[in-house]
């Protein structure tokens, strides 16, 4: 298995996400929610859902900017969960509606850790 397709011990049940929902930008993840249907975003939607908890309790034993490569993905997955829940519990569909797709509204810089 490749090194990018790795997550902590525990957590394989979400291994299947990992390609297409772990992204790296915010700018990613939105648009990771906006090209998936409500059927997949629902169902990452409840698959992270579930272990949201147990996530944050293995993310909190590192800092920000010492999360292993594995724990990051990890954490990624769960930064996404945010996007999902956007569709699941706000819009009830993948786009704001009334939105135009493609948009043009691009998000340059994310919120950067406290070191």
């Amino acid at each position: 298995m490749p090194e990018t397709a790795t997550l902590p011990n525990g957590f394989s049940d979400l291994l299947p996400f990992v390609p297409e929902w772990a992204g790296e930008t915010a700018q990613e993840r939105w648009e990771m929610r906006e090209r998936h249907s409500m059927p997949e975003i629902r169902a990452f939607y409840d698959a992270i859902l579930a272990r949201s908890e147990d996530i944050i309790a293995h993310v909190d034993q590192f800092t920000l900017t010492e999360l292993p490569p594995a724990s990051l993905r990890l954490f990624q997955l769960l930064l996404t969960l945010a996007q999902a829940a956007m569709a699941v519990e706000l819009h009830g569909q993948p786009r704001a509606p009334h939105s135009p797709y493609p948009h043009k509204v691009r998000i340059l810089r994310g919120a950067q850790p406290v070191t």
